[in-house]
């Protein structure tokens, strides 16, 4: 494999472990908070499937759309002709930026959207390389810039709605119906991990996919990934979960809404099935928007101010600004590394 492909790789590798130390919470978050099962075998499950659901779906069952969309963000045309240099500082670029910006929002505390750090530094160093033109616009506008507004509105929706259909049903609910929502979570952990982690992956296979049409002029549309690749990086998100999943379980699953075993329920169902659902529509989203949306959406079915909106506030103001601070970040470091090493 070329030098080039192998360091693109390797710093993919670390995206994705960071994307699961970082994210990896929100699959078991709210069933962690509400007691429904021990915080150490909830990521113990969680970290299996998200080892295990990538190879299944993404190499298996060859859905890899959310990579292919990933990749197609800058038009092919725009690098079919350039040297391997080139494209090594273009996608090095998109990566070093998005790793400083992350590193930065944990120093400072700031919240952040691991998948649009992504795709802005990715954007950021396509503007920077090969110009306004060579970025395709309608993809970023219609399934990275809308759906950071459409997104929350979706999951509010979908927790709102499925959350007063589950109190009607379950109006007189005795202890033996609680029992039976406790133990659902379990499959709903398998559901919702399933479903972060496909989308999840998903981002750093695109990046490879890049680097080998960039650096190696391979057509992306012929391309299958290798099983060897989708391994790693299904390691890697488990490892990271695995290594840093307590950290955002009690700001998740209680600082948003403080939620019961039924809410838990619903905020679950409600994430796994747009999750999914996107997944399957080739949309890249964030896990942690639609996770937090979805509790938001939830807690508002029950009591609109019992909903923690200064912290929701913070977080909202995170997703608007973490596409065009990577985005800046991503250009500035493709321009200088190209003043450095292109002549």
């Amino acid at each position: 494999m070329d030098a080039y492909i192998i360091v693109i790789a390797i710093l993919a590798v670390a995206y994705t472990f960071y994307m699961g130390f970082s994210d990896g919470a929100n699959a078991v978050a709210t069933c962690v908070a509400t007691r429904a099962i021990k915080p150490k075998y909830a990521i113990l499950i969680a970290g299996v499937v998200k080892f295990a659901a990538p190879i299944i779906i993404c190499y298996l069952l060859r859905n890899d759309s959310v990579a292919r969309t990933v990749g197609s963000l800058v038009n092919s045309d725009a690098y079919q002709c350039i040297g391997e240099k080139e494209g090594f500082i273009f996608l090095f670029s998109t990566m070093l930026a998005t790793l400083t910006w992350s590193l930065v929002s944990i120093v400072v505390s700031v919240p952040n959207s691991t998948s649009h750090t992504l795709l802005g530094g990715l954007v950021g160093a396509g503007l920077a390389s090969f110009g306004f033109s060579s970025i395709n616009w309608t993809a970023v506008g219609l399934k990275v810039i809308l759906m950071v507004f459409a997104t929350p509105i979706l999951c509010i929706a979908v927790g709102y709605a499925l959350s007063k259909l589950f109190a009607l049903l379950c109006r007189r609910m005795d202890r033996g119906v609680k029992k039976f929502f406790k133990a659902a979570q379990v499959f709903n952990i398998t559901l919702l991990s399933t479903s972060i982690s496909i989308n999840n992956v998903q981002k750093s296979m695109g990046i490879y996919l890049l680097a080998l049409a960039v650096c190696k002029g391979q057509d992306v549309n012929a391309y299958r990934f290798d099983f060897p690749i989708v391994a790693i990086m299904s390691a890697a998100i488990m490892l990271g979960l695995l290594l840093g999943g307590y950290r955002l379980i009690y700001t998740v699953g209680k600082k948003i809404y403080p939620l019961h075993t039924l809410q838990s329920c619903v905020a679950q169902v409600s994430t796994a099935t747009v999750a999914l659902t996107c997944s399957f529509l080739s949309i890249p989203i964030s896990t942690g928007q639609v996770v937090s949306s979805s509790i938001i959406g939830v807690g508002m079915a029950d009591r609109i101010s019992a909903v923690r909106w200064g912290r929701a506030k913070k977080i909202f103001s995170s997703w608007i600004l973490t596409f065009p601070v990577a985005m800046c970040i991503g250009a500035i470091v493709c321009l200088i590394l190209r003043a450095i090493f292109i002549r």
